[in-house]
């Protein structure tokens, strides 16, 4: 009885909030929904936001149930690439198929996306799910389907958006229909006809056949072995990029000394066996206002070989470290950045989340991800790149002679670089 009214309360406060929206509906209304008091609704949840959580839950388990029932993988085409290669086309077909159904023909489902887009600019939580369920998420993963099925990672993101836009827009329009169910049946078999259509016309079969290799990705562990052939691709990497010449190459040098560094999530990633990337992580911390001192990490540098940057690989590299971080157990991670790349793997202004950054109180480049749900709750403080970072300035005779032993390259200031040496 007791897990039935919990499903009830679930069901009938999504209904609500994707209605009004979450902060639209008080807990007497879910209940009055339900028909039960507030109390009898307390024994089950201790508050809305118990609710929303349980719903979120639900979703996941909606997720897993769905992957296990078309049988296609459930980690990312880095973790898994053989499983990705060998996936039936017609079986991403029924799947692209079952899903537009699942968003816009099941109850729960749909009310779910409505929620999200409703709220999906109220909170960074929400936004987040926003991008996971219906954004970025299945973008994303479309994307990793596409690089195997033709080993053309370049081009997946591009056959994805492609593939998901038409989507999007019917999910609106179907909404629209109301109540009117033939024009609802039309729409599904317009997502049926389009689906269909589009492999039909990219011609996956072939260019599966093809003489196109497939990419073979791997992530792991940078070894000491690989410390100078990183090195220098950093250096490649950054190379006139935010001032004549570079210096990240040296930071990490000297980095992997430094206290704050973190080897555990010091990765690189390969490609058919060549080293193109590489991201370090540091620890660092949030200076609270309260005077105390909230643990955090670092990112960076991160890089791609220049030959294969804008090709997706970043996002691979640093979707697959934030993982390793949460299961590391960390609380957050602070990094300055652009929010058009970040913001793809869930990071957000810092300054909305009450974290200044200590030399621009207002700006808009300091990012952070929580890992740990709550970790940044209430937060007020300031933070402070490492001094690791600075080590440059702080040891120019070092790094003359460190640069000394790579091959010359010209600086060239060029516009857009932030620092003028």
């Amino acid at each position: 009885m007791n897990r039935n009214t919990k499903d009830r309360i679930i069901q009938a406060s999504l209904r609500l909030f994707a209605k009004r929206g979450f902060s639209g509906v008080s807990t007497s209304d879910i209940a009055r929904e339900v028909g039960i008091t507030k109390a009898a609704l307390y024994r089950h949840f201790d508050s809305k936001q118990a609710i929303f959580d349980g719903i979120v839950s639900k979703m996941q388990e909606y997720d897993m149930e769905y992957a296990r029932e078309f049988n296609l993988p459930e980690g990312t085409f880095s973790e898994m690439p053989d499983r990705y290669r060998n996936i039936p086309i017609d079986e991403i077909k029924k799947f692209s198929k079952a899903m537009f159904r699942h968003w816009t023909e099941q109850e729960m489902p749909s009310n779910f996306r409505k929620m999200l887009t409703l709220e999906q600019f109220r909170s960074t939580e929400t936004g987040n799910l926003y991008q996971q369920y219906l954004s970025s998420g299945p973008t994303g993963y479309m994307a990793d389907i596409f690089c195997g099925i033709t080993g053309d990672n370049e081009n997946a993101f591009v056959l994805a958006y492609n593939f998901y836009a038409p989507m999007f827009l019917l999910y609106s329009v179907y909404d629209g229909a109301g109540d009117n169910q033939e024009e609802k049946a039309r729409i599904i078999a317009a997502a049926d006809a389009h689906i269909d259509g589009f492999f039909k016309e990219n011609n996956f079969k072939k260019a599966a056949k093809g003489k196109k290799k497939n990419r073979n990705i791997t992530i792991r562990r940078e070894e000491e072995k690989d410390y100078r052939t990183v090195e220098n691709l950093v250096r490649e990497s950054f190379w006139n990029v935010y001032r004549p010449g570079c210096m990240e190459h040296y930071v990490l040098h000297c980095f992997r000394e430094n206290k704050d560094f973190i080897p555990e999530l010091d990765y690189v990633l390969e490609l058919d066996g060549k080293i193109i990337g590489h991201v370090m992580y540091c620890r660092s911390e949030i200076r609270l206002d309260n005077g105390k001192i909230l643990p955090s990490i670092t990112l960076g540098p991160i890089c791609i070989a220049p030959e294969y940057k804008r090709q997706g690989f970043g996002k691979i590299l640093l979707d697959a470290t934030i993982r390793e971080a949460q299961k590391l157990g960390f609380g957050v991670i602070v990094i300055e950045g652009n929010i058009n790349f970040y913001g793809k793997s869930g990071f957000t202004v810092a300054k909305e989340q009450g974290i200044r950054y200590a030399d621009d109180p207002e700006a808009g480049y300091l990012l952070c991800l929580e890992l740990r749900k709550g970790y940044i709750d209430g937060v007020k403080g300031t933070f402070a790149d490492p001094q690791g970072y600075f080590v440059c300035q702080n040891d120019p005779q070092g790094f003359a002679e460190f640069e000394a032993g790579f091959p010359p390259k010209e600086k060239k200031k060029l516009p857009g670089q932030i620092f003028k040496q």
